[in-house]
């Protein structure tokens, strides 16, 4: 039986360690809290918990080595802790998350090693690759050829469960959400690289629609000129583009939220007995129904205040930590308040829209690629879903020999694409695609 240790056992995790369990393959939970892992293992015999703390190096090394691959939910900070691991005890790897620099280096070793680092074969990363490569790949043979090339993504609460003034529920890690918003970003439009400091990261939305759910604001994620070289584009594409979708509203809350500091992450500050009130007022040093407006330059009502009022910011209870940046404030508030409650869905939208030139033909055309996925109610989140499948479906084609490439990856190879794809449409996750001439 194949020896499968996934480290994690966060909000995105069952998906994946029950899809591993109902194959047969014998799984190890690890993490520093075995509690929240034994209900992911309950009823099978062939799954386990164990306590490993992801800093201690050793316990780590000791759960890769007893396995045949490792799976990292980790933060991804941790990633290249478990990747050297899998290098030096020979062990295939698989993770969700951006490959990092530090992950980057690790690709002739591997290759030498005949090791497979698989990363972003989540949902964004990953499903977004895979299914534009497809589209790609299957318009190129029949002659076409890529101009331009924008993608959104983003997961959000349910129409019905939206019903908070931040416009966003959590169905991951609440740090990860945040932090992601301090990066900058770049992309190609028309042919001309913009670089967009992470201080204006939200300046200008812009507005998209999906069909059949409604009007979202949309930002640029991260670097999308990197992926020019990743996808193998040619000279011919002209615009590259990879966005955030969020619901109307974000992007001017978070504005203010970032320029009163609350995204900071140094200095830490003593919080022991500390209200959230008197802490926010330390912050700003002064009361703060008079800073807060001034420091924005705007009206009251709209400042965000009401915003922050909602999740407790202003409250005189004791902040339940020993110390902490803004941030570490912000996320543990976020995550207390703006969560989803028993029965409520999540849903997760993607939209690719491709432009196409057949020279041949003398033509053109657009491809408008939209995947509109709900969590179910009482069970899986559609985050959870969407993120965790296609790396356990990975990984079960990596046991079985069906994936061959070595090296540090991204999904982008139709032996990785093309049964994950497959797969992940006979379990209700697919894109549907529409055409039209130009």
């Amino acid at each position: 039986m194949k020896r499968v240790v996934v480290f994690g056992a966060g909000l995105v995790s069952r998906p994946l360690v029950h899809y591993l369990l109902k194959r047969g393959f014998q799984v190890t939970v690890a993490t520093r809290t075995p509690s929240r892992a034994e209900p992911l293992v309950s009823g099978f015999e062939n799954g386990r918990a164990v306590e490993c703390n992801a800093d201690d190096n050793q316990a780590l090394r000791e759960q890769v080595r007893l396995a045949d691959i490792a799976v990292s939910l980790l933060p991804a900070p941790r990633h290249p802790v478990v990747a050297r691991a899998c290098l030096d005890f020979g062990k295939h790897m698989v993770t969700t998350s951006y490959v990092s620099p530090v992950m980057r280096e690790f690709d002739e070793e591997a290759r030498k090693k005949d090791l497979l680092l698989l990363n972003e074969i989540g949902v964004d990363p990953g499903i977004d690759h895979m299914s534009a490569m497809e589209v790609i790949r299957g318009e190129e043979k029949k002659g076409g050829v890529l101009t331009g090339f924008v993608s959104w993504c983003g997961g959000l609460p349910a129409p019905e469960a939206n019903d908070n003034l931040f416009g966003y529920k959590f169905s991951w890690a609440p740090r990860g959400v945040l932090t992601a918003a301090k990066n900058s970003a770049r992309y190609l439009k028309n042919g001309k690289i913009v670089t967009i400091p992470a201080a204006k990261l939200f300046a200008q939305p812009e507005l998209v629609d999906i069909p059949g759910v409604g009007t979202f604001e949309g930002y640029p994620n991260r670097d999308s000129v990197s992926y020019i070289q990743t996808y193998g584009f040619s000279k011919k594409v002209k615009t590259v583009f990879r966005g955030t979708l969020r619901n109307p509203g974000h992007c001017k809350l978070y504005t203010n939220l970032i320029r009163l500091g609350l995204f900071e992450d140094d200095p830490k500050y003593p919080l022991r007995g500390l209200s959230y009130r008197a802490f926010m007022e330390k912050l700003f040093d002064a009361p703060l129904w008079e800073t807060i407006p001034a420091r924005l330059r705007l009206p009251s009502n709209e400042t965000p205040l009401a915003a922050m009022k909602s999740i407790g910011l202003f409250s005189l209870s004791p902040i339940p930590m020993e110390s902490g940046s803004p941030l570490d404030v912000l996320a543990e508030r976020m995550q207390a308040s703006l969560k989803f409650e028993p029965g409520e869905r999540d849903m997760l939208l993607m939209k690719h829209i491709f432009t196409f030139e057949y020279p041949k033909k003398k033509a053109r055309a657009q491809i408008v690629a939209q995947l509109v996925d709900f969590g179910i109610p009482g069970g899986d989140s559609s985050m959870a879903r969407t993120v965790s499948l296609p790396a356990a479906i990975a990984t079960r084609l990596i046991l079985e020999g069906a994936i061959r490439e070595r090296g540090v990856v991204v999904p982008v190879m139709e032996e990785i694409y093309r049964p994950v794809l497959d797969e992940l449409a006979t379990l209700g996750i697919h894109l549907t695609e529409k055409r039209t001439r130009l």
